[in-house]
């Protein structure tokens, strides 16, 4: 199960990534780069330009070991989620079932080079204020997802657009699960590694779409997490953050791939006190999402 994750979520170790990273295969998120090439230079010569790029790079730091592991990347088949910005713009622009968004976009992400790379960090660094960035960018991931068959995270209903957006998904399956809310990396990779077996038959329970053995699977998560609850939450470096474990409801569900666009159109002309038109879509193409959502407490002992 390969599950892709917003940077807004990587940035700032939302409890939808950390759940992420607990239990996918692979994951794949996103990263504003510079413009052409992304080689070592180029990234290098671009911090110096461009200090949000720099200072997106520093917030990041803590997942390269994840990235070292192999659990994490930012292409998938040589393409890059970003890639779908432009294309999700010019939809804004030119589908009438998007008009309601007009008002809020601006062409930032059509700027050139540094121009939109500052942009870009800027907004992923304060977790998404501006609309003519943050829509087109979770909408274009989207699109990514639907595309390589990904399941596409997401965080709890806590906006207008995201409580619109989940009234059309379908559930499939619930349950809940015990992962590392906080923590370092290196305790992410072995909370999977003392959970491998565990975590094998969750997968398959998910990939089969049943719910009942999904959920048989967490309690064995939640038992395997209480006997290795010391070592898991263990201090080794003072200056490492605090090891927190607590549970999250997790939601396999279905909605359209343009279920964002529609929520944050609606949205938007609730904003400018429009009248509503019925939450609705036209789009008969499907994206698989998961939603996270942190439910309190650590895993209970057993």
């Amino acid at each position: 199960m390969i599950i892709l994750v917003s940077p807004y979520h990587m940035t700032t170790r939302e409890p939808v990534a950390m759940a992420s990273l607990a239990l996918a295969e692979y994951v794949v998120t996103a990263l504003p780069t510079p413009a052409g090439a992304p080689t070592r230079e180029a990234v290098t010569r671009a911090a110096e330009r461009v200090t949000q790029y720099a200072d997106l790079m520093h917030l990041w730091e803590w997942a390269m070991p994840l990235f070292d592991a192999g659990l994490c990347g930012t292409s998938m088949s040589g393409e890059d989620p970003l890639d779908e910005l432009l294309t999700v713009s010019r939809a804004i622009d030119e589908d009438d079932r998007y008009a309601g968004l007009r008002p809020f976009m601006r062409t930032v992400l059509a700027e050139a080079g540094d121009d939109m790379l500052r942009a870009l960090c800027r907004d992923v660094i304060r977790t998404g204020p501006d609309p003519a960035i943050s829509v087109p960018v979770t909408a274009g991931l989207d699109r990514f997802a639907h595309r390589h068959d990904l399941i596409a995270a997401r965080s709890h209903d806590r906006s207008k657009a995201q409580r619109y957006e989940s009234q059309l998904a379908t559930p499939v399956m619930r349950f809940a699960l015990p992962v590392i809310l906080q923590g370092p990396a290196d305790r992410i990779l072995e909370y999977r590694g003392r959970m491998l077996e565990e975590l094998e038959l969750l997968l398959q329970a998910i990939e089969a779409e049943d719910e009942q053995g999904a959920r048989v699977a967490a309690d064995a998560v939640a038992i395997g997490v209480e006997r290795e609850h010391i070592e898991l939450t263990r201090v080794d470096d003072p200056d490492d953050p605090r090891v927190v474990i607590g549970l999250v409801s997790v939601t396999l569900a279905e909605q359209p791939v343009d279920a964002v666009l529609t929520a944050s159109s609606l949205a938007a002309t609730s904003v400018l006190g429009h009248e509503q038109p019925e939450i609705r879509t036209a789009e008969s193409q499907s994206l698989r999402v998961i939603q996270i959502a942190p439910i309190g407490g650590r895993a209970p002992r057993r």
